[in-house]
C-alpha cells in the first residue's frame, strides 16, 4: 500500500542511509587525538606551543585570568600539557604530582614556556616546596614557581 505522496510501496526495503557526518566526525576525533598542532589538546599532550612569544620577562602575573595554562617543557624536544595553576601575590605556581612526565622534564631542565591565550612567555621552573612543606598548597604535590628568564 502506498502512502500519500510516496512513489514507494511500503513493502520495498529502504535504500541504505549514507552518513555524511561520519567522515567529518572522524576528522574531528583524529584532530583531538593527534593534536591540531601548536600545543596540547584537552587531556592529550602536544609539542611546541604556537603563538606569539613575548620578549619581555613577566615579574607580575596578576593580569592572568585564564582557567588553565599551557606549559611546554623539554626545549630540545618540546612536550606540552594543559594544567591548572596557582596565582599568589603576582607569582605563578604549578603543582605537579609525582609520576608526571613533564615533572621529570622540569627536573632535567627547568626552562619552560607558558601560554595564556595566544601569548607565550619564557620562564624557569623553580622548586619552592616539597609535598607538605608550604601551607595553603596541596600537601601531596611539589610546588614550582615560574620565574622570568
Amino acid at each position: 500500500m502506498d502512502q500519500p505522496g510516496s512513489n514507494r510501496s511500503t513493502n520495498e526495503p529502504l535504500p541504505p542511509r549514507r552518513h555524511a557526518f561520519a567522515p567529518a566526525a572522524l576528522g574531528i576525533i583524529a584532530a583531538l587525538l593527534f593534536g591540531c598542532g601548536g600545543g596540547p589538546t584537552l587531556v592529550f599532550p602536544g609539542g611546541a606551543l604556537a603563538g606569539t612569544e613575548v620578549a619581555e620577562p613577566v615579574t607580575d602575573w596578576s593580569f592572568v585570568d585564564a582557567r588553565f595554562v599551557d606549559l611546554e617543557t623539554r626545549p630540545s624536544d618540546p612536550y606540552s600539557v594543559e594544567l591548572n595553576y596557582i596565582l599568589r601575590d603576582g607569582k605563578l605556581y604549578i603543582d605537579p604530582s609525582e609520576g608526571k612526565r613533564w615533572l621529570d622534564h622540569i627536573r632535567e631542565d627547568p626552562r619552560v614556556r607558558v601560554r595564556f591565550g595566544d601569548e607565550i612567555y619564557r620562564a624557569t621552573a623553580v622548586l619552592v616546596g616539597e609535598p607538605g612543606e608550604l601551607p595553603d598548597f596541596d600537601p601531596e604535590r611539589f610546588i614550582y614557581r615560574l620565574d622570568p628568564r
